[in-house]
């Protein structure tokens, strides 16, 4: 019997043992009749622990939480990429505005350049001109014999040698980068006499229109208000047929007996001397 008492106090001392190694195990209701020969266990039956009140509902706030916190990453993400596409779409839309740009800036470059380009071309052009008009006004009295035969006065005028019809004077002239005279005032008029000394081709005509004379420059005498026909017995202009039947349409300065101060119309196909003007 004492066997039976110290073996029911083991077991008990065990038990507790078990317990309190935090196992879970199934809890035994021990009943230890330890009277006389007779030692009875009986085990009591396990129920599972329920979760406290408390502990449900942290963990539902966790939960929300972590939703919350995956949503918020979420949008995060889609507001990134938005953010980044736009701000591709920026540098695409400033990159073409620049482009843009760049082009019109070189483009005015260019225009600017070609502007220079004829400003520069003017510029020595009106420098030749004021050289030649300095040696017009400078020199109003010097005339040259040039190579071929011509006389230069003031680098402007060009008093021929040879002799041909008006039209082939004119062509000759033009050839030179000249035209045949024009006369637009008294002083002209008188500078060109003293250099003859014989009749000479001008640039005046009525080929166009009988009676209405015009300068090779499209000039009428109405417009520049200077006559110098002659004017005594038979007056110029008179358009005589006796020697060409189309008449008498294109003018000189002088005729075959001098008269060199005035003009006179004069068949286009006689063969006389010519006066070249260059108009700069």
């Amino acid at each position: 019997m004492q066997e039976s008492r110290e073996v029911c106090c083991q077991f008990c001392k065990m038990e507790e043992i078990y317990e309190n190694t935090n196992f879970k195990r199934s809890s035994v209701n021990k009943s230890s009749y330890c009277k006389g020969n007779a030692t009875v266990l009986q085990e009591r039956d396990t129920t599972p622990s329920i979760p406290s009140k408390g502990t449900k509902v942290l963990l539902m706030v966790l939960c929300a939480s972590l939703v919350l916190a995956v949503g918020s990453l979420c949008v995060l993400g889609v507001l990134f990429e938005y953010n980044l596409s736009q701000l591709d779409y920026n540098k695409c839309v400033d990159f073409g505005s620049l482009t843009m740009k760049h082009n019109m800036v070189s483009m005015q470059l260019s225009i600017q350049e070609i502007n220079n380009t004829c400003m520069e071309r003017e510029c020595h052009e009106l420098n030749a001109k004021f050289d030649r008009l300095k040696s017009y006004f400078n020199d109003g009295q010097s005339c040259n014999l040039s190579v071929d035969g011509w006389t230069v006065c003031r680098g402007l005028l060009y008093f021929s040698a040879e002799k041909h019809n008006w039209s082939k004077s004119r062509d000759v002239c033009v050839s030179k980068g000249a035209d045949l005279v024009t006369i637009t005032s008294q002083n002209e008029q008188d500078f060109l006499v003293s250099k003859i000394k014989e009749t000479h081709w001008i640039g005046l005509n009525d080929l166009e229109t009988e009676g209405r004379w015009v300068w090779v420059n499209n000039q009428t005498l109405e417009e520049t208000g200077v006559e110098f026909w002659f004017g005594s017995g038979q007056k110029e202009p008179d358009n005589w047929k006796v020697q060409d039947p189309s008449g008498e349409n294109c003018a000189s300065l002088g005729d075959r007996n001098g008269n060199l101060h005035t003009w006179f119309d004069g068949s286009c196909k006689q063969q006389k001397k010519f006066i070249c003007e260059n108009k700069y």
